[in-house]
């Protein structure tokens, strides 16, 4: 992903982006997840055509570019 992206992704207070993994990782916890901060997210990607995916515990899992 690029460096502006994960910059606005950084933003965030309750999802971080790990490399590693090449997911967006949601820090709350599936019950306490905050939504709106998940569907900026998932704007944030589809704007920029990136794949993904959501996990079980409302993480993201990046695929790669649409």
């Amino acid at each position: 992903m690029s460096e502006i992206i994960v910059n606005e992704i950084g933003r965030f207070n309750n999802y971080k982006y790990e490399p590693m993994t090449n997911r967006i990782v949601n820090l709350k916890g599936i019950s306490n997840a905050d939504l709106d901060e998940f569907l900026a997210i998932a704007h944030i990607l589809d704007s920029n055509y990136i794949k993904y995916k959501f996990t079980t515990n409302i993480d993201i899992r990046i695929l790669g570019k649409k």
